[in-house]
């Protein structure tokens, strides 16, 4: 097996584990745990949340309750978007431009 078959078998392998997850999530798995960290989205640092577990789909919804419309398409578009979003929702991840809203999403749901 080659060096490229051996990372594609990786890449293969990991984006089953993301598909597994995200089906567990969906049918109203128990939040496990909820894992932080911060990246950058179009140069701005956001403060991210991953939940393990739990339903992704009412906390989706409860952010646009209490923040507003998100945004799904973030790594997708040409050039920011103007205002920036207060909130995103990709990559099995929360985005949330101030650290503040993140924290309230983790009261809320922890």
């Amino acid at each position: 097996m080659t060096e490229l078959d051996k990372k594609y078998q990786q890449q293969v392998m990991s984006s089953m584990k993301a598909i597994k997850r995200l089906m567990d999530d969906i049918n109203n798995r128990p939040l496990e745990e909820i894992m932080l960290g911060e990246g950058k989205v179009y140069g701005s640092r956001y403060y991210t949340v991953e939940p393990v577990g739990g339903n992704w789909l009412e906390m989706e919804k409860w952010c646009i309750e209490v923040f507003g419309e998100g945004s799904r398409a973030l790594w997708g578009e040409k050039k920011a978007p103007e205002p920036a979003r207060r909130w995103y929702a990709n990559n099995r991840k929360f985005w949330f431009r101030n650290e503040r809203d993140r924290t309230i999403f983790i009261l809320r749901w922890h």
